[in-house]
């Protein structure tokens, strides 16, 4: 990457900037006041399931919205608090809940509702009444629940065919517990409450096997709410969850049956100027290697925090983008991830706090629909206008780079501070090719420009789109091009130590996603 490319970036970096936490957008209010549904992406309609309405009344509707209005589909059963689950051909099986208003009670019933026909399918009742379940659809068809509320636990499987039937006791009773594909054949289920919403132990049930103790669930409680896609790779997972003592926030990283706590470089915040936050469940979209939450605080702000989780498989933190949003807003604590990276909260309830913690108001239910633009998504949409003023940005930069092209290596010194930051940030990695030690952190650079890492962080994903790891991995795999070019008698393993990475296994990784070929491939072709 040159230098006039970078100032062009970085100009283009300061004109978005103004527009920074301003994409918020009130889409279609629900016919109804809704809280606590779920939420899911179907067939591209947002739908949702359940919930309850005003004055803590079960609602019995799903709702799609096409075309700029919501759409109605009846329910057999209520499924507040109960579970709903995508199964493997696209449908969605929901059962359980309280069987009367107020959060009340259990209920037998479950139903699968077909997206392709708009459309609910009986489908039985489980082997006990459930409220506060959940469930996952395993690769054989089968569907593993567990979970209740006020009532005993255990765990159930439906076989399709043949309907639901006891599978096993569980070790601890469980409310809304996690239940996650841990081995092609094995789930894990655990959680932070038991099922009369008391703190659970680090006790971790297995679909085959005994009970194992996980130290640090006794530490750190994962947050009890509707959850969805949890995968950043095969059987490894993130989950939110709160410390039991100091209120700290963080999140759990799991591969098959470890548990660890993620290294963030930017820790979420507890509380606002306003008070404290409640954040939400965590969503992944693994195209763009990141995990998004919703956090709302005494005052109904809203804070969006994006986790680009990529710099965890080379050893780095994970990178964490906050971005505030003045509200108020409903008290939603579930939310859809739209493909573009747009975070949609429907409905939620009224404000009550408790010791200056948010809790929600089951008895005032809102209609309104508000959408997020998070960083990936906002900087994917400019207005027309903003287009322009760029276009004119970026040739007053060009005429700018023929005037100076002449001139000393050191930055102006009436560049603008960001473009100073830019100008020196582009040579020390690129003249003193600091991208070749491996251990390089975003903490390294700041220092060397006596600066803030998340100051640094933030010029590299306005100017690229990327994540720092992702930048300096670029570097690393266009060096590796050239030595392959130029020393075809190096080995992988002489290249990968040269460009900077740390192993072969991340040369490998990190050049098959940016050039779309292996190593061997792509130099037979060159």
């Amino acid at each position: 990457m040159k230098r006039l490319p970078l100032i062009l970036l970085a100009l283009l970096a300061v004109a978005c900037s103004r527009s920074s936490g301003g994409g918020t957008g009130r889409w279609p209010d629900l016919p109804e006041p809704l809280s606590t549904p779920y939420v899911m992406v179907l067939n591209g309609e947002l739908t949702l399931f359940g919930g309850h309405t005003d004055g803590f009344v079960l609602s019995q509707s799903a709702w799609y919205l096409r075309g700029g209005s919501w759409h109605k589909v009846p329910m057999k059963y209520p499924h507040d608090h109960g579970f709903c689950t995508l199964l493997p051909d696209g449908r969605v099986m929901l059962g359980g809940g309280s069987a009367e208003a107020f959060g009340i009670g259990q209920s037998w019933g479950v139903e699968i509702y077909d997206p392709a026909t708009h459309t609910f399918t009986a489908e039985g009742i489980m082997d006990r009444k459930r409220a506060g379940a959940s469930a996952l659809a395993l690769p054989d068809g089968r569907v593993l629940v567990s979970g209740n509320w006020y009532a005993p636990d255990a765990m159930e499987i439906y076989e399709p065919g043949k309907g639901f039937s006891f599978l096993k006791d569980v070790t601890v009773q469980r409310n809304i517990p996690y239940i996650l594909a841990s081995a092609p054949d094995n789930a894990i289920v655990f959680s932070g409450l038991d099922n009369y919403g008391k703190p659970s132990d680090g006790t971790v049930d297995r679909l085959q096997g005994d009970s194992f103790h996980e130290p640090l669930l006794d530490e750190w409680e994962p947050l009890a709410t509707q959850r969805a896609d949890l995968s950043i790779g095969e059987y490894a997972y993130l989950v939110l969850a709160r410390h039991r003592e100091s209120g700290e926030w963080g999140i759990l990283r799991i591969t098959g049956e470890q548990f660890s706590l993620l290294e963030t470089d930017v820790a979420l915040p507890v509380r606002s100027d306003a008070g404290n936050y409640i954040w939400g469940h965590l969503a992944v979209d693994r195209s763009r290697r990141s995990a998004y939450t919703v956090g709302i605080d005494t005052e109904g702000n809203a804070c969006i925090a994006r986790i680009c989780y990529d710099p965890i498989f080379d050893g780095g933190p994970a990178e964490v983008t906050l971005t505030e949003f003045p509200g108020p807003f409903p008290m939603a604590d579930t939310f859809a991830l739209l493909p573009d990276a747009t975070l949609v909260l429907p409905g939620g309830v009224g404000f009550s706090t408790v010791d200056d913690i948010p809790t929600g108001n089951n008895f005032k239910v809102f209609r309104e629909v508000w959408a997020f633009p998070t960083e990936a998504s906002s900087k994917a949409r400019f207005p027309w206008f903003i287009a322009v003023g760029l276009l004119l940005l970026m040739a007053a930069g060009v005429f700018f780079f023929r005037r100076n092209r002449n001139s000393p290596a050191a930055p102006p010194a009436d560049l603008p501070p960001t473009l100073q930051l830019t100008e020196q940030l582009s040579q020390i990695i690129e003249q003193e090719e600091l991208f070749k030690q491996p251990d390089l952190r975003v903490t390294d650079i700041a220092a060397r420009l006596a600066t803030n890492r998340t100051y640094i962080s933030a010029i590299i994903k306005s100017l690229s789109g990327e994540s720092f790891s992702n930048l300096i991995n670029g570097y690393r795999v266009r060096y590796a091009q050239k030595l392959m070019k130029e020393h075809p008698e190096m080995s992988v393993t002489q290249i990968a130590t040269e460009s900077g990475f740390s192993s072969r296994s991340a040369f490998y990784r990190n050049f098959k996603e940016i050039t779309g070929q292996s190593p061997a491939d792509w130099k037979k072709t060159k």
